[in-house]
């Protein structure tokens, strides 16, 4: 499996599989083609084959975006909120800076979730993207 930084193995944020070398890719979880955002916050690690031929150009639902909440909430804090300066500075000013309400003030991981789940509505409800069910 991928180690990170000594921060240990690396799971695929949809499906919580064990990620290899052969089988990480990093998804945009908004997706570029929508909102072309390649912010820390953004980029998650995913398995090769949900990333290019499930999930591809879609927006996760509400429901797998919320169900993927804990694995999204450990990757951030692992690779970036708990990382040295400048990696954690970066993750919060980006995250403060292009989500909706800034993310909160304070720096709460939850909340930057919050402002994720609120920025996916904006984009299906004003862009129509379409969603990734998990099928």
């Amino acid at each position: 499996a991928v180690d990170l930084m000594g921060q240990g193995p690396l799971y695929c944020i949809w499906t919580g599989k064990r990620l290899g070398q052969e089988v990480l890719d990093v998804d945009h979880c908004l997706p570029w083609s929508a909102w072309p955002c390649g912010d820390l916050w953004n980029l998650m690690p995913a398995h090769r084959k949900v990333n290019q031929s499930q999930k591809r150009a879609r927006l996760p639902s509400d429901s797998i975006l919320r169900s993927a909440q804990d694995r999204i909430l450990d990757w951030w804090g692992g690779a970036y909120a708990e990382a040295p300066a400048p990696v954690s500075d970066q993750f919060w000013i980006e995250a403060q800076s292009s989500l909706p309400g800034g993310g909160a003030a304070e720096r709460s991981l939850s909340d930057i979730f919050d402002a994720l789940c609120l920025q996916r509505m904006r984009l299906k409800h004003d862009q129509q993207v379409p969603e990734w069910t998990g099928r």
